[in-house]
């Protein structure tokens, strides 16, 4: 059988797995030695700190082309903040639904190789009890709910300790992502309580400079995003959620206590946002304003329209249909707005704002959140506009009755009605199903450029209500009203671990492996 470059990696983890797999594996239990935890951390951190940088800076890719096929062109594409102005593949790519294998390949690749690699050294060369393996620990799961978010059922929960690796059901990762964060927010918590003010991983904390209150906090939000996603499909959701919001430590509150990818001087790193060169006239200019964005910003007239976006050179921001397989005949077109991000620009794993309006939501949904969901998701609003430093038009941009626009379209982009006729002000009286699409579509506004999480909760909730695509080239496999689903399994699995990618159809819930079929908690 062929072996591919990540067969090649099970291998060699195993084997390393097989030498430290008895001093690594996860506790349940936690049993800290106040007298010794500092000493014998620092020990440790010295030693294996690198490698949680190196997870870090891949969360989400710094290579641009990485980032193009993990991020802009499923996420960012799919969510409808961009649309492409590029033919890729004579048309025939992800963006029209027909997936060549190196699209379909590169998600995987940079999960696993990139990734996943660094996690193997680090869990093996460190204590489970370990404020290392702890903050590990959350950032895997930041960076692999993005990948089961893209195809479903993956081989996670085995991946480094046996070869060929199996699958598991994306119930199965999930439920393996809570014990996880369950597992790290202990650890985190003994020892801040132990060791307070500590900052036993400054030298290679790119997120928050080894302040473990904050770590805790983000590992709480990030247990609220997942309880969320699953809520419709996972009977225990609610009470992850609860827990979550009600953890001594909270949640993530605060724009100060966003995770943010940025330069960090004290460690002589300096960040390039990857983004930049795929929109910019000097790199590729392949992205420019979705028609979805401009329906939504345009309509409610979003005080964060321009600074998300510059007007085109009529004066007007203007956006494009997404799918176009002739998309390279717009290139360079002045009528259509670009985006404002620049190569300094940071990049924040999640928003303050995001975690409000899930709790909107759970509260919605008669969950314990603190807040009614009317106030929450005000909060939500408030806190995504102090992010962008605009803070005085809260009040006015709260109460507005403005509702979509229109998409006038330009020759080649067709024109389209009004995606919805939500409103931003909150209505007690509306139906919930109404201030459903109202958190959903603020949320989905207030994390852009997020476009992964922001697809992953169009399909979990069908909001905010997407233009569909104008050329669909998928032969049938997927609906051009329920849109995109997941991507197919990797060409290179199919060649390199057949087996079990063959078996891991059959954890799709009865679905084939292509693009139209749901995944495990798409079940609305």
């Amino acid at each position: 059988m062929k072996k591919t470059l990540l067969s090649t990696l099970y291998l060699a983890a195993a084997m390393l797995a097989g030498t430290f797999i008895m001093g690594s594996c996860m506790a349940d239990d936690i049993n800290v030695d106040p007298d010794k935890i500092i000493e014998s951390e620092l020990n440790k951190d010295n030693l294996w700190g690198s490698y949680l940088t190196t997870m870090q800076r891949r969360v989400v890719p710094e290579d641009q082309n990485d980032y193009q096929l993990t991020e802009d062109l499923v996420g960012n594409m799919y969510a409808g903040y961009y649309a492409g102005t590029q033919s890729w593949e004579g048309g025939f790519n992800g963006t029209t639904y027909a997936f060549p294998n190196g699209w379909i390949n590169r998600p995987f690749k940079v999960a696993f190789v990139d990734f996943l690699s660094s996690w193997n050294v680090l869990r093996q060369k460190t204590d489970s009890t370990s404020i290392l393996f702890a903050v590990g620990e959350v950032v895997k799961v930041a960076a692999m709910h993005k990948t089961t978010d893209i195809y479903g059922p993956l081989p996670y929960t085995k991946f480094g300790l046996t070869n060929p690796v199996p699958y598991d059901s994306q119930q199965t990762i999930y439920e393996s992502f809570f014990k996880e964060l369950k597992h790290a927010i202990a650890v985190m918590t003994e020892y801040d309580k132990q060791s307070p003010n500590a900052k036993p991983l400054s030298q290679f904390d790119l997120i928050y400079g080894s302040d473990i209150p904050r770590w805790i906090r983000f590992a709480n939000s990030l247990q609220l995003r997942l309880a969320m996603r699953v809520r419709n499909v996972y009977p225990q959701a609610k009470a992850l959620a609860e827990t979550a919001v009600n953890n001594e430590y909270g949640v993530i509150e605060k724009n100060e206590d966003n995770p943010t990818m940025t330069s960090n001087t004290a460690l002589s790193f300096t960040y390039f946002n990857p983004f930049y060169n795929l929109y910019s006239e000097e790199g590729y200019n392949e992205d420019r304003m979705g028609a979805t964005m401009e329906a939504y910003l345009v309509g409610f007239d979003d005080p964060r329209l321009p600074v998300f976006f510059a007007k085109a050179s009529d004066g007007k921001y203007r956006g494009l249909r997404n799918g176009l397989k002739n998309g390279k005949s717009f290139q360079g077109n002045k009528l259509l707005s670009q985006p404002l991000i620049t190569r300094a620009t940071p990049y924040l794993w999640m928003t303050a704002a995001e975690v409000w309006f899930l709790r909107a939501e759970g509260a919605l949904e008669d969950w314990n959140m603190k807040g009614t969901p009317k106030n929450l998701y005000e909060k939500g609003i408030r806190t995504s506009l102090e992010q962008h430093g605009i803070a005085a038009t809260a009040s006015a941009y709260i109460a507005s009755t403005k509702t979509p626009a229109r998409y006038a379209g330009i020759s080649g982009s067709p024109s389209a009605e009004a995606p919805s006729n939500i409103t931003v002000i909150w209505d007690e009286q509306a139906a919930k199903e109404q201030k459903l699409e109202r958190i959903i579509t603020q949320k989905w506004i207030a994390i852009y450029p997020l476009g992964q999480e922001a697809w992953s909760e169009f399909r979990r909730t069908g909001y905010p209500k997407i233009f569909p695509i104008v050329d669909n080239l998928s032969n049938g496999t997927i609906s051009t009203t329920e849109q995109v689903r997941r991507l197919p399994f990797p060409e290179s699995e199919y060649s390199g671990n057949r087996d079990e990618v063959e078996k891991a159809v059959s954890l799709l819930g009865g679905g084939k492996d292509n693009g139209g079929t749901r995944l495990w908690w798409d079940k609305k």
